[in-house]
């Protein structure tokens, strides 16, 4: 998978949409075959999930640390053609903080009445509410969407592209309604999207009938705690299969290197320099101003 990275790097017109909008489209992200074996493994904890947790069947299920719940889900960890447009975008010191499953059923229409205008939010937790405005970037998620979100309310994600930049809370005419300039983001399966956690998003209801499935993968600056891990087990790590997945599962010399990594803490910086140049470690222009 590495020797491909390097034809997904990022153009400057995709950094320019994602510094600008807040956001990527990569279509084809996943073949049918990967997006058949995520939907056999994603199908096979939400059953174990609903026993479990003795949620009903058309109840919305979320489940944390999914990255851990089958090894298919290791292939997401560094996908040829999301990955090299993490890196180009944080750069090289990043890793995995949060990933989570979501299994929405369909739903009634006239189940309950809804509003358009509930549910938008920023991601980061109390970063959100703490950290001063106009704030850093901090983090980003990858969406693999395994269900089909081009048919008209089957819960594709809502967006308010440029919101990343807002200081305030976006714009409601009212507040049963979307914010002004909202736009769904409609994509086939295999379909990933990058989004900055600063960005303004919610779930679209699904009244469709399929139920909406889709795999959030989290990636920030190591020095931020980890949501899924702070300290992954070494039996989740011997899985890996390459230094670099166990850089982005939290893997590393000791604590210092969470603050001042050293080359066996990031064997990503080491990648990148041979492929990229040692200029391009310190360019963070090419990272976030085109």
């Amino acid at each position: 998978m590495e020797a491909n990275w390097l034809q997904y790097c990022a153009t400057k017109e995709q950094l320019a949409h994602f510094d600008e909008q807040g956001y990527l489209v990569v279509e084809d992200a996943l073949s049918p075959e990967m997006v058949e074996q995520l939907t056999a493994a994603a199908d096979r904890v939400d059953a174990r999930e609903r026993e479990q947790q003795g949620l009903e069947p058309g109840a919305l299920l979320t489940k944390f640390r999914s990255v851990v719940e089958d090894d298919v889900f290791f292939e997401l960890l560094d996908n040829e053609k999301t990955f090299p447009l993490l890196w180009d975008i944080l750069g090289w010191n990043i890793q995995l903080y949060i990933s989570h499953l979501i299994m929405y059923p369909p739903e009634p229409k006239d189940a309950e009445k809804k509003t358009k205008g509930a549910g938008w939010h920023q991601d980061g937790g109390r970063p959100v509410e703490e950290i001063e405005r106009p704030a850093p970037r901090l983090s980003l998620k990858i969406s693999y969407w395994l269900s089909d979100t081009t048919i008209p309310e089957a819960g594709a994600m809502k967006i308010l592209p440029g919101s990343h930049r807002l200081v305030d809370k976006p714009h409601q005419d009212r507040p049963e309604e979307d914010p002004v300039g909202a736009m769904e983001v409609r994509v086939k399966p295999g379909t990933a999207v990058l989004f900055d956690r600063r960005l303004w998003h919610t779930r679209g209801y699904n009244y469709s009938d399929v139920t909406r499935k889709v795999v959030f993968f989290g990636y920030s600056y190591r020095w931020l705690r980890g949501l899924d891990y702070n300290n992954m087990p070494e039996e989740v790590l011997a899985k890996c299969g390459s230094v670099i997945r166990r850089q982005l599962l939290g893997d590393g010399v000791d604590v210092k290197g969470w603050w001042q990594p050293t080359e066996e803490d990031v064997p990503l910086k080491g990648w990148i320099r041979e492929h990229r140049g040692e200029e391009y470690l310190y360019d963070v222009s090419a990272r976030y101003k085109v």
